[in-house]
């Protein structure tokens, strides 16, 4: 089983310190935050790239993936979303998305993450959001195909797909375009309802990547240190196991009141004590 960590936990650090802390825990791979300080394609200059390629190869760290969902630099986070009342807003989203399958590319990273949507607009019903995001979805894919960059939506609660019922609906829309995928949130599904493993049954033939987070007990939608929260996660990894997934297991944390490192490593002695991260504490199951 291959493991990544997401740096959008250092979101208040450069992405050397990223890079460093990931490696030093014994990860193999990382999904990149597509938004400042790390790589927000607008600041992202082409003499960069090599840099990072460099650094990369020191550490033996290799790149999965663009977290393209949540970005500060255009907005507050959320928006803009794919649907905005606003088709000036929508724009915004639009093009940082396709700038984002561009710099994918020159990185040779094979996909990027999106959020599906985004909340529904007060003023558009269920039916108008999801036109809307169809209609935007198809003025990105076309690129998505062209650089063989995948676009990975991921199904989350109080947007527009929020379970794996609505990303089957998604992807059907699309009649099995291998440009569009799922990224499949475990913390994500489960505040939606759903058991994560018979979730992974429905979704696994599409999935370009997992994100892996525990869940806080309650009714508040946040991610903890794995095995803090209510997930089994043995019990889920033991299933992608099974499955034959071979692609990364991304391991994407939040660090409202918690050390970026403190929790990169904890998550590495976690997984090493459960069998599935190699390292002094157990070996790959």
């Amino acid at each position: 089983m291959k493991f990544a960590y997401s740096t959008s936990i250092f979101k208040m650090r450069s992405l050397k310190e990223a890079v460093d802390c990931v490696a030093k825990a014994g990860f193999e791979a990382m999904e990149l935050m597509a938004d400042r300080p790390h790589v927000f394609p607008q600041d992202f200059k082409a003499s960069e790239i090599s840099t990072l390629h460099e650094c990369l190869e020191r550490r033996k760290l290799k790149v999965v993936g663009l977290g393209a969902g949540r970005v500060s630099a255009l907005g507050d986070g959320h928006h803009p979303s794919w649907i905005e009342e606003d088709w000036k807003e929508r724009e915004l989203r639009i093009r940082y998305t396709l700038d984002c399958l561009r710099l994918a590319a020159a990185l040779g990273v094979p996909s990027i993450s999106i959020f599906p949507g985004g909340k529904i607009p007060q003023s558009m019903n269920q039916r108008e959001a999801w036109r809307l995001f169809v209609a935007d979805l198809h003025r990105v894919l076309p690129l998505a195909r062209k650089l063989a960059v995948r676009v990975l939506v991921e199904p989350t609660p109080e947007m527009l797909v929020e379970n794996s019922e609505q990303m089957l609906a998604l992807l059907k829309e699309f009649d099995g375009d291998e440009a569009l995928g799922v990224n499949f949130g475990t913390a994500h599904l489960a505040f939606a309802g759903e058991d994560p493993c018979e979730a992974w049954d429905r979704l696994k033939p599409y999935a370009g990547q997992i994100h892996l987070g525990d869940l806080v007990e309650g009714s508040e939608h946040r991610r903890t240190q794995l095995g803090e929260g209510v997930l089994d996660i043995p019990r889920f990894l033991r299933s992608v196991l099974a499955s034959g997934y071979e692609g990364y297991v991304t391991v994407e944390m939040e660090s409202a009141d918690r050390d970026a490192e403190e929790l990169v490593l904890g998550s590495a002695v976690y997984l090493r004590k459960e069998g599935f991260l190699p390292g002094e504490s157990g070996q790959a199951a």
